[in-house]
């Protein structure tokens, strides 16, 4: 060998090496190609016909090697494609332009479809004559399935906010005529009316004061959800606040039958927050157990410090909840358990059905406030629980957990 040879110069019996390691090159791609699994690759004759097959294109379409070749590569498509003659209008745009790629639904062996990426490549020889094609075949239905579910995320968001918005212009509808009827009842009541008179009169309060209720409660997710509510935010004492709470709600407690209790601690939990929010905040974890606890029952709020978090706690032992009523407890509009109409706790006795926005607002009023808020229970039956935390003055943001 001189100094000077390229290294592109052969020496006697290298050009054999070439030929031998083409050789086996070509079997180990061979090999390779028939091994992979996650594409379907195989030939076809220029008339379409199946010449080789796969791995991945007995896993994706399920025929094996034996059941297809030799066979039309037609019978992969859907009778409407078929129909319009699909499957040759595809050799013949890859011949034309040397490959073509498509989407579509394609057909298993069991009948089933599958969302199919396909690309057929025309293989020519060097005169230009078409030996053949080259097809491969992507399953494409897992993809595709996300991105319709994506899709229906995005209409589902869309449709929550335009129903939003219409709760809005709906609440603020039904506000204006509440009024001028709360005046005129108010004036009624002034009147001396006969004993009739005076129970229509009563049962006129209580209904429009239950509409107006449901009103500001729709007033207030609506805000909530679209993220227009403003604290007012002040240095309180939560214990006070607490307190206040728990006393408006007793007579709804007592006309239940409900023994009410109550544990504050001894020492001031100061925190800055909307009193009005908080009060509602604690009303409604109230309402809420006191609405689904049976005649008589017993409910407990407790309050108590954790470092510097202040950990406010409403038990009950009431219907309960299931995991599935858990999942959805604070999501507006849940009504929790649907037996508990058959318990007689809406509407009875002081204590009004709602429209399920108790805990929603719950969770939101704490949020707001830089706090969580979760729910627990043993099951159906079993009574619940509502924790929420919330930070205190100079204290830190809680952690999520119960």
């Amino acid at each position: 060998m001189t100094a000077d040879r390229r290294e592109d110069d052969q020496i006697p019996g290298e050009a054999d090496d070439v030929r031998r390691l083409q050789q086996a090159g070509d079997a180990v791609y061979r090999r390779l190609v028939e091994g992979v699994l996650d594409y379907a690759i195989f030939l076809l004759t220029p008339a379409g016909r199946i010449a080789t097959w796969n791995a991945g294109a007995q896993r994706i379409k399920a025929y094996a090697a034996d059941e297809v070749i030799g066979r039309h590569f037609s019978i992969f498509y859907t009778p409407p494609d078929i129909d319009r003659g699909w499957p040759a209008e595809e050799l013949k745009l890859a011949r034309a332009h040397g490959h073509f790629e498509d989407e579509g639904w394609r057909v298993r062996k069991d009948g089933s479809t599958f969302w199919a990426n396909v690309v057929i490549t025309a293989i020519m020889n060097p005169d230009g004559e078409l030996l053949g094609y080259a097809k491969v075949t992507r399953d494409l239905t897992a993809r595709m399935q996300q991105e319709a579910e994506r899709l229906r995320m995005v209409e589902l968001v869309d449709e929550s906010r335009r129903m939003t918005e219409f709760i809005a212009m709906l609440s603020h509808e039904i506000r204006n005529p509440l009024a001028p009827i709360m005046n005129v009842l108010s004036i009624m009541g002034r009147e001396a009316l006969s004993p009739r008179g005076e129970w229509c009169l009563s049962v006129a309060n209580k209904q429009v004061r239950q509409i107006n209720r449901l009103v500001e409660d729709l007033l207030d997710v609506s805000r909530v959800t679209t993220g227009k509510v403003r604290l007012s935010v002040q240095p309180l004492e939560l214990g006070v606040v607490v307190d206040e709470a728990v006393e408006g709600m007793r007579p709804a407690a007592d006309a239940r039958g409900h023994l009410l209790h109550a544990t504050l601690p001894g020492e001031p939990m100061r925190l800055n927050g909307d009193r009005t929010r908080l009060i509602q905040l604690v009303s409604n974890l109230l309402n809420n157990s006191i609405k689904f606890t049976p005649a008589g029952g017993r409910i407990d709020l407790s309050l108590r410090r954790e470092e510097d978090v202040a950990v406010l706690t409403v038990s009950d032992n009431g219907i309960g909840m299931t995991e599935d009523t858990l999942s959805h407890a604070f999501e507006p509009f849940s009504q929790g358990e649907d037996h508990a109409r058959g318990h007689g706790v809406h509407g009875a006795q002081g204590v009004q059905g709602g429209l399920g926005v108790g805990l929603a607002l719950v969770r939101s009023i704490a949020e707001l406030h830089g706090g969580i808020a979760v729910a627990s229970s043993a099951g159906t039956g079993q009574g619940s629980s509502v924790t929420v935390r919330l930070p205190l003055r100079g204290g830190e943001r809680p952690q999520h957990h119960a």
